[in-house]
């Protein structure tokens, strides 16, 4: 005769979640793997990260237009404009190209006049480092960028690569098994017949542990066997970090997954 698994007392949430939580002893489950920068969406850092360069690299222009010298233009005015002298005065530069001495400045393209034989006129002077980022503006090599347990953002990615990390050590995704049980349980692609039931929760758990940052493996329906549905577990405990057993621990008279458990331990 099938055994009833008949419930004697409850165990409140908080409670069965600490005990759960202590008999994991997660410190020494956590394992780390290194992977490339532009597929760490969503994934945990290990350790602080140092940029190894800096950003931008060198002065650099922030507008389209000419790099000059600010002293030169001291007595550019409205009513008195100035010409400067294209290849001794000024050079054209657009965004993101270097600042090279003697320049120190760059004049937006809007604010000039660009004469027939290519020189420039001016309406206002310019201030030393005007539209110039600074070499390491952004990003100086050798400052921390990410923390350690820090869930890297899309923006991280783009500055992690803007400081050279082409490689990143994170926490390595938990790898979970997630079995449906039940002979009267069958697939969604299938046509149900009376007494039949869609699964779908197993579905639901691999989308929460994809969610929350593991490896989902969903794998087909158990019927209700003692030793089969204890097989099917006891392999994939030996292959992954968690394995979810749908259904089966209730006082039915095919719950086995309860009894299975209590014996594997």
């Amino acid at each position: 005769m099938a055994q009833r698994n008949l419930y004697l007392s409850n165990t409140p949430v908080d409670e069965a979640r600490e005990k759960y939580l202590d008999a994991l002893h997660p410190e020494t489950l956590v394992q780390y793997e290194t992977v490339p920068v532009p597929e760490s969406l969503g994934r945990v850092t290990r350790k602080a990260t140092f940029a190894r360069y800096s950003s931008p690299l060198f002065n650099a222009s922030a507008m389209d237009g000419i790099a000059t010298t600010a002293a030169k233009t001291d007595s550019a005015r409205e009513t008195a404009p100035l010409t400067l002298k294209k290849g001794e005065d000024f050079v054209i530069v657009d965004t993101g190209d270097p600042i090279r001495p003697p320049f120190d400045c760059v004049i937006m393209a809007e604010d000039l006049q660009t004469e027939e034989n290519g020189d420039v006129t001016i309406f206002a002077s310019a201030s030393p480092w005007q539209y110039v980022r600074p070499v390491g503006e952004d990003i100086v090599a050798g400052e921390m960028i990410l923390p350690s347990a820090h869930r890297i953002r899309p923006i991280d990615i783009g500055v992690l690569l803007s400081a050279g990390i082409l490689d990143i050590e994170v926490v390595k995704k938990p790898v979970v098994a997630v079995f449906p049980t039940g002979t009267e349980i069958i697939e969604p692609t299938e046509t149900p017949k009376e007494g039949d039931i869609i699964e779908s929760n197993s579905r639901m758990f691999e989308g929460m542990v994809t969610e929350c940052g593991g490896e989902a493996r969903r794998y087909s329906p158990i019927v209700d066997d003692y030793d089969l549905i204890k097989s099917k577990v006891s392999e994939a405990v030996a292959t992954h970090d968690m394995v979810i057993v749908n259904a089966g621990s209730s006082a039915g008279t095919e719950d086995y997954t309860v009894h299975v458990l209590r014996e594997l331990g």
